[in-house]
């Protein structure tokens, strides 16, 4: 792993300020797609992950672990989208967390460096 977010260990955050987009690559073997989701949402506030609402509320965590677990190249990408916390975010099956701020927020100060690793 080569970057953390919210103590989740992570392969790579990469912050877009034109887009307001935080894009994540986590191993889908290591981190489940739900604890990946959750850490980078609360880096992306800037917030503990146990301060943000349950993803339980917007998406049922086991079903989006499943959905995206690991997969050859054969199945193609499977992605979900869903609002939570005000965000947007997309889930892809080869371990890609895209989390877009609201058009009306701007992103957080701490993510005009471009990328972190």
């Amino acid at each position: 792993m080569d970057a953390t977010v919210s103590g989740v260990g992570v392969e790579a955050v990469e912050y877009s300020q034109e887009s307001g987009t935080v894009r994540t690559q986590f191993d889908q073997e290591k981190t489940p797609a739900s604890t990946a989701v959750i850490a980078t949402l609360a880096d992306v506030l800037d917030a503990d992950p146990v301060e943000l609402d349950p993803l339980h509320s917007t998406v049922d965590p086991e079903a989006l672990d499943a959905l995206v677990q690991v997969r050859n190249g054969a199945n193609g990408d499977t992605h979900i989208t869903f609002t939570h916390e005000g965000h947007e975010i997309r889930v892809h099956s080869y371990g890609v967390i895209t989390i877009t701020h609201p058009e009306d927020e701007p992103p957080a100060k701490k993510h005009e460096k471009g990328t972190r690793k």
